[in-house]
C-alpha cells in the first residue's frame, strides 16, 4: 500500500516535471504562434493595401489616357471643320461661337466635356465657348504652353483655382502654309477618374491638394458653391479636394494627421468608430510636374484587424488545453483565414472584370481579350470580328418606364446575349446600353450571320419592365473583322462604331459592316 502511495506519488511528481516545463513551452509557442499570426496578418494587409495601390496608380493613369482618347477624337473632328478654321484665323469671337454653342451642348451631354477654348497664336484667349463673357486673357496653363513649344497637341491633368483637377487636351491648329493659328483646348472634370479608382476594392478615396497652390477665399467659396462646409484647417498642409465623393470625416483627418508629416506611403490604421483603415498614399503631378497632392485610398480593414483580435483569444484559451486540440484548432482557423481570402482574391478579380449590373465582362477586360485574340491572329492568320450592339431609343425606356425598367432591358439584354454566343465568343459591356461581342476565328460573313440572327432573337424577345409590363425594343449592330488596316484592338473597335452610326443613321433596327457596303435591313413585319 505504501509502495503503491510512494510510485502514485512519483508518478504524479513526474507528471508535474513533465508538465510544467510542457505548460510553459506551450505557452511560449502560442505566444510566438499569436506574435506570428499578427505580424503575417500586417503583412497580407501591407501586400493587399500595395496592390490596391499599384491597381490604382494603373487604373488612374488608363483612364486619364482614355479620356484624352476621347478628347482627342472630338478635338479630329473640330480641326476637320473648315470654317472654324477661318473664324479662328479671322478671330471672329461671333462666328465661332454660333458654330461651337450647340455643338458644346451635345458635348457636354454626351461626353461631360466641360471646358472648350479658342485662343490665337500668343495665347490670348478669343473665345471660351463656356463662358463666352470671359475673354481677352492670356492662358498660361503648362498644357497650352507646351504645345505652343511642340507645336503638337499635348493634354494633362491640371490644377484649378477651386481645387479641381480638369484634364485639358490642346491641339494648335495652322493655316496651309503652316502658319500657326491658334489653339483650341478641350477640358473634363476627372470626376468620373476618381470614382473608378474608388471602386478598387472595399476603399474611400480622397484626394489631398497641398494648400500653397490654392487660395483659401477662392478655395472656400468653390467648396460651398458646391453645398460643402469648407474647412481650411482640418489638416495642416492640404485640404480635401471637393471633387471627393464626400467629405472626410475629422477622426480620419485626425489619424491621418501623423503619417502626412511623415510623408509615409503606407499609414498605422486609422480609426473611425468601429472601423478601421490602412491608408495609403499615391503623389499626384500636375502637367507641369509639380507635385500638387496626394490620393488617399483608406482601405476598410475592419474584418481582418476584429478576425486578429479573435483568433488571438481563441489561441490562447486552445493553448492551455492540449496540444493536438491547439494544433488541430490552429491549423483549422488557418484554413478558414486561407480559404476567405482565397475567396476575397478570386471576388476582388471578378469584382475587376465583370460589370456590376450585366454580369457581362466590362470595359477594361474587352481590350484586354481583343488584344489577346489580335496576337494569337497575328500568329495563326485566323480571321477576327466584333460585334458593337446598341439598344435603339434607349433613353425613351428610361422616361417612360423609369431607370429601374432600363436596368431590367440590359440585364435581359446581356442575357439573350450571353446565351447566344458560341463557347469561344466574349460578351463585354462596353459602355452604357452598348455590348460588344469579341469573335474569334470569324470572317465578316460568319460575323454578319451571327449579328442577324442575333438581331432577329432580340426583336423577338419579351422584355420585362416592371409592374406587369413588357415590351419589345431593337438594337442596332455595327460588324468590324480584322485586317492589315484593322490590325488594333482600338482601330477595330473605332471601325465597328462607326457601322453602328450608320446603322442608326440608315433607320435602326439593321446590321451594318464596317468598312463595306455591306448591310443587313430587318424584314418587313
Amino acid at each position: 500500500m505504501i509502495f503503491s502511495l510512494s510510485m502514485e506519488k512519483e508518478t504524479l511528481r513526474l507528471r508535474l516535471w513533465f508538465l510544467l516545463p510542457l505548460a510553459c513551452v506551450l505557452l511560449v509557442t502560442v505566444l510566438l504562434m499569436v506574435m506570428a499570426i499578427h505580424r503575417h496578418a500586417n503583412e497580407d494587409i501591407d501586400r493587399d493595401a500595395g496592390g490596391a495601390a499599384t491597381r490604382a496608380e494603373h487604373l488612374y493613369q488608363e483612364e486619364i489616357d482614355s479620356s484624352a482618347d476621347m478628347l482627342g477624337a472630338a478635338m479630329e473632328v473640330l480641326a476637320t471643320d473648315q470654317g472654324l478654321r477661318q473664324a479662328l484665323a479671322n478671330r471672329d469671337r461671333t462666328q465661332l461661337l454660333q458654330r461651337t454653342a450647340p455643338l458644346f451642348a451635345e458635348l457636354k451631354k454626351k461626353y461631360a466635356i466641360t471646358h472648350f477654348y479658342f485662343s490665337d497664336s500668343q495665347r490670348v484667349n478669343i473665345l471660351r465657348v463656356h463662358q463666352p463673357a470671359r475673354f481677352g486673357d492670356t492662358i498660361n496653363r503648362a498644357t497650352t504652353k507646351q504645345a505652343q513649344r511642340s507645336r503638337q497637341t499635348t493634354y494633362g491633368v491640371e490644377l484649378g483655382p477651386l481645387g479641381t483637377f480638369t484634364l485639358r487636351l490642346v491641339m494648335p491648329w495652322f493655316a496651309a502654309d503652316g502658319q500657326l493659328l491658334g489653339f483650341v483646348e478641350l477640358g473634363m472634370e476627372i470626376d468620373h477618374v476618381l470614382r473608378k479608382v474608388q471602386h478598387i476594392g472595399n476603399t474611400k478615396t480622397y484626394v489631398l491638394i497641398n494648400k500653397q497652390f490654392l487660395d483659401r477665399t477662392e478655395w472656400e467659396a468653390g467648396m460651398r458653391m458646391l453645398g460643402r462646409l469648407p474647412d481650411w484647417e482640418l489638416l495642416p498642409d492640404v485640404v480635401v479636394n471637393n471633387q471627393a465623393a464626400e467629405d472626410m470625416p475629422k477622426e480620419l483627418a485626425h489619424g491621418l494627421h501623423e503619417s502626412l508629416l511623415a510623408e509615409q506611403k503606407l499609414a498605422e490604421y486609422v480609426q473611425e468608430g468601429t472601423s478601421a483603415y490602412r491608408a495609403v498614399f499615391l503623389p499626384l503631378k500636375d502637367a507641369a510636374g509639380n507635385s500638387v497632392g496626394r490620393m488617399v485610398l483608406m482601405l476598410d480593414i475592419s474584418v481582418q484587424v476584429k478576425e486578429i483580435k479573435a483568433l488571438t483569444r481563441e489561441s490562447i484559451l486552445v493553448g492551455g488545453i492540449a496540444t493536438v486540440t491547439l494544433l488541430g484548432l490552429f491549423y483549422w482557423l488557418l484554413g478558414v483565414v486561407g480559404r476567405r481570402l482565397e475567396r476575397d482574391k478570386l471576388l476582388l478579380h471578378e469584382l475587376a472584370s465583370r460589370d456590376g449590373l450585366t454580369g457581362l465582362y466590362n470595359h477594361r477586360v474587352y481590350y484586354v481579350r481583343l488584344d489577346e485574340e489580335l496576337i494569337r491572329r497575328h500568329r495563326t492568320g485566323t480571321p477576327i470580328s466584333i460585334l458593337l450592339l446598341d439598344i435603339d431609343h434607349f433613353k425613351l425606356v428610361n422616361d417612360h418606364y423609369g431607370h429601374l425598367a432600363g436596368d431590367k432591358v440590359l440585364k435581359t439584354l446581356s442575357k439573350l446575349v450571353m446565351h447566344s454566343c458560341r463557347a469561344i465568343d466574349i460578351a463585354c459591356r462596353y459602355g452604357g446600353e452598348e455590348i460588344t461581342v469579341i469573335l474569334p476565328e470569324t470572317d465578316a460573313d460568319g460575323a454578319l450571320e451571327i449579328a442577324e440572327r442575333l438581331r432577329k432573337s432580340i426583336e423577338a424577345q419579351h422584355f420585362e419592365l416592371g409592374e406587369s409590363k413588357s415590351g419589345h425594343i431593337t438594337v442596332s449592330i455595327g460588324v468590324a473583322t480584322s485586317s492589315e488596316s484593322l490590325s488594333s484592338s482600338r482601330d477595330l473597335t473605332e471601325s465597328a462604331d462607326r457601322a453602328l452610326y450608320r446603322a442608326k443613321e440608315q433607320g435602326r433596327n439593321r446590321v451594318e459592316c464596317a468598312e463595306t457596303d455591306r448591310s443587313i435591313m430587318p424584314e418587313p413585319s
